[in-house]
């Protein structure tokens, strides 16, 4: 059956893992259904004062798309939703879809108010009609949730593997000490801090190792820690800023071990560690979110409130100079690739 969707959250840019969920959902959806998309995310630039009215005018925006689009006979509403203050926003764009009879999927992608019970979310809940589905990232999101809430609900799952396609690059490895590396928008939340200290106390136990560091860094603290980092660490840490396309993969293709050592309230399921998986990476992440159901035998998952650099500097002394890494690459490509093939029918039948 074709619906028709008015697909409401944010897009790119700016690029961060909603939005980048977000439009890759829409592009799944729009390829079997007709979809009309809002975007939530507000205008790149301007001081934040001005960022708040300007996303509420989008999310007006996105109300008149709502009773635009009201008389389709096969509509449906598909919303992400927020997982900060932004959720005050979900409520209202849910209410006007249920107003409007939308059958309506309601993606979540943060466990900031599955850990911390929100008002909101209670709220959305209690409003929530029959014909609402949630959509959750893992089984464990979900169960965490329902335990939560205490509610009964209709659910589905769609993993955010649906949207990262396997890597086949089989070049073989040139000889190189063993390298890790980081991808994000790079922040103390996000483990910078954690992955130099980890490099730093690899260094002076004298293993052979060297880091690439790769993402956009906002602020003026972190920004001077990498460059502090980089005069300290010359010759074994690489600084590549933002990363896009090839500059991305090549990324992926000169380290051996993602690390992830996220503290991020939102974290739920990172897409950049689906991508390290589908490069052939290792990875050592902390246990948040869904991050334990993307790793598999071949990683390291640090508990939430454990030692992160003793544990994987003990573990990264383990890995072997040959270690066949080309076979263990390969092998990680082909489980990302029956993973991401599962997902994406997920994804697929999810308006069927």
């Amino acid at each position: 059956m074709t619906r028709h969707i008015v697909a409401i959250g944010p897009l790119p840019p700016p690029l961060h893992g909603l939005s980048i969920a977000t439009a890759a959902m829409v592009e799944l959806l729009s390829e079997d259904h007709t979809v009309v998309t809002s975007n939530l995310s507000p205008p790149a630039g301007g001081s934040r004062l001005w960022r708040h009215p300007a996303k509420a005018a989008k999310v007006v925006a996105a109300l008149a798309s709502l009773a635009r689009e009201r008389g389709h006979p096969d509509k449906a509403c598909y919303l992400a939703c927020d997982g900060g203050l932004g959720q005050l926003y979900t409520l209202l764009l849910l209410a006007v879809a249920r107003l409007f009879a939308y059958p309506t999927y309601l993606h979540h992608h943060s466990f900031r108010y599955i850990d911390r019970p929100s008002l909101t979310m209670r709220a959305i809940l209690a409003l929530a009609a029959p014909d609402l589905t949630h959509v959750f990232l893992c089984g464990m999101m979900r169960d965490r949730f329902i335990d939560t809430y205490d509610r009964r609900l209709h659910a589905a799952i769609v993993s955010n593997a649906a949207f990262v396609h396997p890597q086949n690059d089989g070049a073989a490895i040139p000889a190189r000490p063993l390298t890790i590396g980081m991808l994000s928008n790079l922040s103390r939340a996000k483990g910078l801090g954690t992955f130099l200290d980890l490099l730093r106390h690899a260094i002076l136990q004298g293993l052979p190792i060297r880091a690439v560091l790769a993402g956009p860094v906002t602020d003026n603290d972190d920004r001077a820690m990498i460059d502090t980092a980089l005069n300290e660490f010359a010759g074994s840490l690489d600084y590549r800023g933002r990363v896009l396309g090839d500059d991305k993969a090549k990324f992926y293709r000169d380290i051996d071990v993602f690390v992830f050592p996220t503290t991020y309230v939102n974290e739920a399921q990172p897409i950049v560690v689906f991508e390290a998986k589908a490069a052939g990476s290792a990875v050592i992440a902390y246990d948040r979110g869904c991050i334990h159901n993307q790793l598999d035998e071949t990683d390291l998952l640090v508990p939430a409130h454990g030692a992160f650099t003793e544990i994987a500097i003990a573990w990264l002394s383990e890995i072997p100079s040959d270690d066949r890494r080309d076979q263990r690459r390969r092998e990680a490509r082909q489980i990302h690739e029956i993973r991401q093939k599962t997902a994406r029918k997920q994804a697929k039948s999810l308006m069927q």
